[in-house]
């Protein structure tokens, strides 16, 4: 367990709270403990001295300890277990990561792992996950709210969590924090020690007790004693091109001070779950090899979830590669400090010289491009071997080289300044178990040019050929890499993977108004509907321009509310359609699923008789995204 501070308010001091929780332990024949807290580890002693007791933590004395600067990422983590070592390349490095990593150190060494099977575990720890909601603001500000709790604990997981974010400038709006036994000065103090190493630009305190200390703080400090004070002095509204941490205990209310900076407020939003989305990465990757990477496909804004947000949130948990339709979609993830690489996969003449410039990776798929690509990197005068992506016509018949053109495209490759970074083909009907041979004849053929290529260029590239479909069908064929689309979402063709995942996209609104109609009456544009009888007939904000297709008006296609499927009812119009209630007891302002509950994402798609990459692209600009951790 934690001895941690959101846990102190019913008890009178932080020792009583290590007396109370050292009494789980009383029947324990081994006790492993985090010792980082000198208190405990004085009680645990003097209670259990008759016990096996195993000290892990960041600080020197413990058993198993840390022996390295682990935050300098040219190392790997160097360990100290009693008097053995064992190393780990950790990706992530933040405390609470870490301390995870040696209570299971920890443990596995008492159960007889090996130090090998030890460090395979270790590296697939995932981060420790915190809910949030992450928005677009007004002037280019980007809002984490993290206003759920308040504690000395969730604080300084917040501020590792924004750490991730590539913003130079960040602003912290934080409150008074309650529940906890720490007289006031010591807890302020603290607050202002952790706050002052995040660099902040400007720090808005709120409520009268943090406010008395505001000269610990050495950013450029404002006071208020509430929220609304705050909204009144105008002050936010200067703030630009800033990373805005919302960390307020509840009874402030700073959803209000959320909802004045976000860009856009309507109450039609798309809401992305990331935890889902990482779940749904890490199903996929159960499927693998360890060692075998990742591209994850965030074309088209990201299906639809968003362009750099999901890129950065993929990038944070180190996803190998990143894949876009067009360099254009590269470079704004370029601009907004994505540094993971970015194989561009229609790279179009005109855009060699912004690939260039912003180290992006391009499909080749011709001799003609080859070559026109490899004239600009001279035009350049770019001096090292520029990577490439070679891509291998196998069965679909839309780009890439034809096996016969392998030789060819070998000697070209050898005289131009370039170096292959992968060979890759695309599968047509990988989702299509009657296709089953045609999909193996396109791996074998694969198997067979990459081989060519890679023999004849003297070093073995990055091979990959599955998608989504391909790694839950054909993972015997992973080489060494996949690439993830679809699956990301929590949609998958294959029934035993896809009861595994979760959805990770909700497209939802409100009721705006309900109307009593009479039998016979009609309903929207060109009386296409008429009511059949007497019943309630509620408007919803959202409409054609929003990406409902016209085609599911007029009881052809349904929404959710209350947990019930709905009819739409009448033309779908630009802004709004229609749905009649029956006898729901529905009011105006309840919440509207168009999907992904009741109905799914596939039950939707099928309305539109289409499939769910089409309607999750489709859903315009103007609808907000939201993205959340829960």
């Amino acid at each position: 367990t934690h001895i941690g501070t959101a846990h102190s308010s019913n008890f009178e001091n932080e020792l009583q709270l290590i007396k109370e929780k050292l009494i789980l332990f009383k029947n324990s024949e081994i006790i492993i403990y985090n010792g980082d807290s000198e208190q405990v580890c004085e009680e645990i002693k003097t209670l259990y001295s008759d016990k096996k007791l195993i000290s892990f933590g960041l600080k020197a004395h413990n058993d198993v300890k840390i022996i390295c600067d682990y935050k300098d990422r040219s190392q790997e983590i160097l360990v100290q277990y009693f008097s053995e070592k064992l190393s780990f390349p950790a990706n992530q490095r933040d405390e609470a990561t870490l301390t995870n990593a040696l209570a299971v150190i920890c443990i596995l060494k008492e159960f007889g792992f090996t130090n090998e099977k030890i460090v395979e575990k270790i590296n697939n720890l995932k981060a420790v996950e915190m809910r949030l909601e992450s928005v677009n603001g007004v002037r280019n500000n980007l809002i984490i709210n993290d206003s759920f709790n308040l504690d000395l604990d969730s604080l300084i997981i917040a501020y590792q969590f924004i750490n991730q974010y590539n913003r130079d400038e960040k602003t912290l709006v934080i409150s008074d924090i309650f529940d906890v036994k720490n007289d006031d000065v010591s807890l302020y103090h603290k607050v202002a020690e952790i706050t002052n190493q995040q660099n902040f630009k400007q720090i808005f305190l709120v409520g009268n007790q943090i406010s008395r200390f505001q000269e610990k703080f050495k950013a450029k400090t404002y006071t208020f004693s509430t929220t609304k004070e705050l909204l009144e002095s105008q002050q936010l509204n200067s703030l630009e091109n800033q990373l805005i941490l919302l960390k307020g205990a509840r009874i402030f209310e700073f959803e209000i001070i959320k909802s004045h900076l976000e860009l856009q407020k309507h109450d039609t939003v798309l809401e992305i779950n990331l935890n889902a989305i990482l779940h749904n990465i890490n199903v996929h990757k159960s499927l693998l090899k360890p060692e075998t990477k990742m591209c994850a496909m965030v074309k088209a804004y990201s299906y639809g979830l968003g362009g750099y947000e999901i890129a950065e949130f993929l990038q944070h948990h180190h996803i190998d590669y990143l894949g876009v339709a067009y360099a254009d979609e590269g470079v704004d993830l370029r601009k907004n400090g994505i540094t993971t690489p970015i194989l561009v996969m229609n790279p179009e003449q005109g855009s060699y010289d912004v690939i260039i410039d912003y180290n992006l990776e391009p499909e080749i798929y011709s001799l003609r491009v080859l070559e026109l690509f490899a004239n600009q990197l001279q035009l350049k005068g770019i001096q090292q071997k520029y990577p490439i992506h070679i891509k291998v016509e196998t069965g679909m018949h839309r780009l890439g080289f034809k096996e016969h053109e392998i030789d060819e495209l070998v000697e070209n490759l050898k005289k131009y300044n370039v170096k292959v970074a992968s060979i890759f083909s695309h599968l047509s009907s990988a989702d299509v178990p009657e296709e089953d041979d045609y999909t193996m004849e396109q791996i074998h053929t694969f198997q067979r040019v990459s081989s060519k290529i890679s023999e004849a260029l003297g070093y073995q590239p990055i091979r990959h050929i599955l998608n989504t479909a391909g790694i839950t069908y054909y993972s015997d064929y992973q080489f060494e890499m996949v690439r993830i689309g679809i699956g990301m979402v929590g949609i998958s063709a294959n029934p035993k993977v896809k009861k595994q995942l979760q959805s990770a996209v909700t497209f939802k609104t409100v009721i705006s108004q309900i109307s009593e109609v009479k039998q016979g009456e009609s309903i929207g544009y060109n009386r296409k509907y008429k009511a059949e009888k007497d019943t309630r007939i509620a408007t919803i904000p959202v409409g054609y321009a929003d990406g409902i297709p016209r085609l599911i008006g007029n009881k052809k296609g349904f929404v959710g509310i209350h947990n019930q499927k709905v009819s739409i009812v009448g033309n779908i119009c630009m802004d709004m359609l229609m749905v009649d209630l029956q006898n729901i007891k529905a009011k105006e302002g309840d919440e509207v699923i168009i999907f992904n509950g009741n109905p799914t994402l596939e039950e939707f798609s099928g309305y539109c008789q289409t499939i769910p990459y089409e309607v999750l692209t489709s859903i315009s600009r103007r609808v907000k995204r939201i993205y959340i951790k829960d």
